[in-house]
């Protein structure tokens, strides 16, 4: 590639997916961009980037190249010592990031209230992938950021601890034990459970420590999404090991009971990850930053704030 400033369109293009936004972000004008990705299309033979929607979406092409330009980029930076500083104020930019269920319920409506004070023009867009995609768009700029307990994305990836999590027994307000103050173990095992279940996830070692307490057969619902499980609860005499944040949160929507676990379980780390690749990234240091003074800011169960457990 002759001209290296294209590098820097399909960069924007590529984490943008739209003109405007790539424009605005390089502080080109639309007619810029429009030019660069003609002059790309012409030298790689192939459209690249097409309008799907309002989407400006990489073809199969496209896809296989941004590795190799991606990092021909970052090695430019390196050398060069520049860095286009990112603007919170005036930029148009959607930060992804890659979430379940869970982290939208628990995370995000403190994230997005500090989006729009800070950057007030840019978006957030959640978004959910196995593992081996998630390292794969992390490392390409298709995600920026992912928010979980993923123990098993490991490679190349940087990882900042937000904060230490429990897990805690739900079950609905008229279950037969929802009356005593405790919940022995002998009588946790010897009801139905509700499990939570996806790949990718340390969430595993909680399925691991029920069928080494002797709850195999009592397991009778797997699902794979959170904010489905206060539903199957309030039909049944299911009971429910999730996430402590994330019970508080549903209980105060549903006729839930909350009790302590009788299992005893290590907590687990909810962490921030991203890509060594944009570890420097002045947009991408901002928005980790956001995310961590967000979640800072977040009344946990123990804090007096909090509404009591049931």
């Amino acid at each position: 590639m002759k001209d290296l400033n294209l590098l820097y369109v399909f960069e924007a293009l590529w984490r943008d997916r739209s003109v405007t936004a790539a424009a605005e972000n390089l502080g080109l004008t639309q007619a810029a961009v429009s030019s660069a990705l003609k002059r790309l299309r012409a030298e790689y033979g192939d459209r690249l980037f097409m309008l799907v929607g309002r989407r400006m979406e990489p073809t199969p092409l496209a896809t296989a190249i941004a590795g190799a330009l991606l990092d021909s980029l970052s090695t430019i930076r390196k050398t060069t010592g520049t860095l286009m500083p990112f603007d919170p104020t005036h930029a148009r930019r959607q930060f992804t990031m890659r979430t379940r269920d869970i982290g939208e319920v628990v995370l995000l409506p403190r994230i997005q209230q500090e989006l729009l004070r800070a950057a007030p023009q840019s978006s957030i867009q959640t978004v959910y992938a196995p593992i081996d995609e998630t390292l794969s768009a992390l490392a390409t700029g298709r995600m920026d950021v992912a928010v979980g307990y993923l123990p098993a994305l490991e490679r190349n990836i940087y990882k900042c601890p937000l904060f230490q999590e429990e897990y805690i027994c739900v079950m609905r307000a008229g279950h037969p034990l929802a009356t005593r103050p405790d919940l022995p173990l002998e009588a946790f095992l010897a009801q139905d459970h509700l499990l939570i279940t996806y790949s990718g996830s340390g969430h595993i070692l909680l399925e691991r420590a029920l069928l080494e307490a002797g709850a195999k057969s009592r397991i009778k619902l797997r699902m794979p999404q959170y904010l489905a499980a206060p539903h199957a609860l309030l039909a049944s005499n299911l009971i429910w090991t999730a996430p402590q944040a994330l019970a508080n949160v549903l209980a105060r929507f549903y006729p839930l009971v909350l009790r302590p676990l009788p299992l005893a379980l290590e907590p687990f780390e909810i962490a921030l990850y991203w890509h060594q690749r944009f570890h420097k990234d002045p947009a991408n240091i901002w928005f980790r930053s956001l995310v961590i003074e967000a979640i800072k800011g977040i009344p946990w169960p123990e804090d007096p704030a909090a509404p009591p457990q049931r």
